[in-house]
């Protein structure tokens, strides 16, 4: 990735291109908490359950569009074609993980549609594009098209339309979460159509597109939301609240669903404004912390599957909290050998080509 270079630019802002270790270890938290969100419920209180759930673990996802493409557009400050080589790499990885959660996803289909096998191209395509093989994998297309969408925006018509329509947009995309608070039977009707067809508005379109504009906002405008610095703390106190008090709101009158709310937007840029200047003072692998993260977010669903049959098998696991901390565990173990295996992948395969080079020049000695 290219360093920032900027003649004038403060310390603070130099230091952020050199070391991120406090953004990679709330990225690794924030993976921690997409595992506690899909796993069962494990505290009984409903108020207490909701915060943590649909509050504290829904930081998450946003948290983690913003940091993708805060430093997709700093990678683009160095290589004008660092955004195609990163989606690149994500669309073969996507495909990857698409086809390892591919029949679990049509066993999912088969036990809540009537979907006739005629129609299983057509539930493969939208699974691909749209909704993901599986529940989790959603996340990849809406990042995709967000970073394209909000690059070419900002290129033709800059940042002050493109938050307009984001607004708009994510507007239209909160009436999943205010849905109970629709007094206008005509926009609940037309809701209720969207729905339909559409199944969820959480997708690249009304949710991941505000939150990679404001990626990209952060690293444009660096250098000025630098000299807030001394008042991120307040700012993630504060807003730290407003969320929590629009939680309550929520809480007091369930929608469909609970991924949009609005005190998200400033939250979570603040918070990631706030995560990039702590810079974490201890001997740890930040990589591989970045590596365990990624590998956390692909592989739990597999975990939770597997703690969800040893509840069937054995009592002794059906306790909420013991099923966490299993698949917890389990995800650990799993992304720590997938990392191995990667990492002695390169010299298995020298090995390989050096073996087939020595038969080959002892098979042409002796011909």
């Amino acid at each position: 990735m290219g360093s920032i270079g900027v003649s004038g630019m403060n310390k603070q802002v130099k230091e952020q291109a050199i070391s991120n270790n406090g953004i990679d270890l709330i990225k690794y938290a924030a993976a921690i908490l997409i595992i506690c969100f899909h796993c069962e419920r494990v505290i009984q209180d409903p108020m207490v359950h909701h915060l943590f759930k649909n509050v504290l673990c829904r930081i998450a996802v946003p948290f983690f569009f913003i940091s993708s493409s805060y430093f997709v557009r700093r990678g683009q400050n160095g290589s004008p074609s660092y955004l195609k080589r990163y989606l690149q790499s994500s669309i073969k990885s996507y495909l990857f993980w698409s086809l390892i959660y591919m029949p679990i996803g049509f066993m999912w289909i088969q036990e809540n549609y009537t979907l006739g096998p005629e129609l299983y191209p057509v539930a493969l395509l939208t699974g691909l594009l749209y909704t993901g093989t599986y529940y989790h994998l959603w996340y990849i297309p809406a990042m995709i098209f967000g970073m394209i969408i909000a690059h070419w925006l900002i290129k033709k018509t800059g940042y002050f339309p493109l938050f307009m329509l984001t607004f708009i947009l994510y507007l239209f995309g909160s009436l999943e979460t205010y849905y109970g608070y629709i007094n206008n039977e005509q926009l609940q009707l037309f809701f209720d159509q969207y729905l339909t067809i559409f199944i969820t508005t959480r997708n690249g379109l009304f949710f991941a597109l505000i939150f990679v504009a404001v990626g990209y906002f952060l690293w444009d405008y660096r250098e000025k939301i630098a000299r807030f610095h001394k008042h991120f703390r307040f700012l993630v106190l504060f807003t730290g609240l407003i969320l929590v008090g629009e939680g309550l709101i929520v809480y007091a009158n369930m929608g469909i669903d609970k991924n949009f709310m609005w005190s998200l937007i400033p939250f979570t840029a603040v918070f990631f404004c706030w995560s990039l200047a702590w810079q974490v003072k201890c001997k740890t692998d930040f990589k591989h912390l970045r590596e365990l993260g990624k590998y956390y977010f692909f592989i739990h669903p597999l975990c939770i599957l597997w703690a969800a049959n040893l509840v069937n098998s054995y009592d002794f696991f059906a306790n909420a909290w013991l099923q966490l901390i299993v698949t917890i565990v389990a995800t650990h173990l799993l992304s720590s050998l997938v990392i191995l295996f990667n990492q002695q992948l390169p010299y298995y395969y020298f090995d390989l080509q050096l073996m087939l080079r020595v038969n080959r020049s002892y098979i042409q000695k002796l011909v």
